[in-house]
C-alpha cells in the first residue's frame, strides 16, 4: 500500500503520543492508497476493568477498537465513497510484528474478518518510534505476512 507523508505522521504521532499504552486506528483509502487516517480510542482498558477473565490484558499490552466507533467509520467510509483498507495499532517496548493475539483478532475463525485489510504494525520504544511494518493475508500459507 502506498502511505502518503501525512497519513505517514500521523501514525507515527499516534502511536508516540498513545505510549505506553498501545495505540489504533482505521486507514481509508482507494486502490492501493491510503486517503485518510481515522484515529480510535483503545478501550482494552476499560473492557479489562468490566470483564477482566474475558480481557485479561491492559491497553499496555493489546488495543480493541469500540465497536459503534469502528461501525461509524466503515459507514461513513462507505458514504464518501472511501474503503477500509487498514487498521494500525502500536506495539509498546516491543518489535512491529504480527503477534499471535493480532491473527487470532484478525482472522478469528482461520480466514480474515477483513479480507483486503492491510494490517500495520508500529513500534514505540521509551515514547519513541522505532519501526512499522505491513502484514497481510496470505491464503496459500494461511496467515499474515
Amino acid at each position: 500500500m502506498k502511505i502518503p507523508p501525512s497519513i505517514l505522521q500521523q501514525i507515527i504521532d499516534q502511536a508516540e503520543r498513545g505510549y505506553p499504552n498501545e495505540t489504533c486506528a482505521i486507514l481509508l483509502g482507494r486502490g492501493e492508497e491510503f486517503l485518510e487516517f481515522r484515529k480510535c480510542a483503545n478501550i482494552y482498558d476499560e473492557m479489562h476493568a468490566r470483564h477482566p477473565e474475558t480481557y485479561p490484558r491492559t491497553a499496555k499490552e493489546a488495543y480493541l477498537i469500540d465497536p459503534q466507533e469502528q461501525q461509524k467509520i466503515f459507514d461513513a467510509a462507505a458514504a464518501q465513497g472511501l474503503e477500509v483498507k487498514g487498521i494500525m495499532h502500536s506495539h509498546t517496548d516491543h518489535d512491529a510484528y504480527f503477534s499471535e493475539e493480532d491473527s487470532l483478532v484478525a482472522a478469528p475463525w482461520g480466514e480474515p474478518m477483513y479480507p483486503g485489510v492491510t494490517y500495520i504494525v508500529v513500534s514505540v520504544r521509551d515514547g519513541k518510534f522505532k519501526e512499522m511494518k505491513e502484514y497481510r493475508w496470505n491464503d496459500q500459507k494461511k496467515s499474515f505476512l
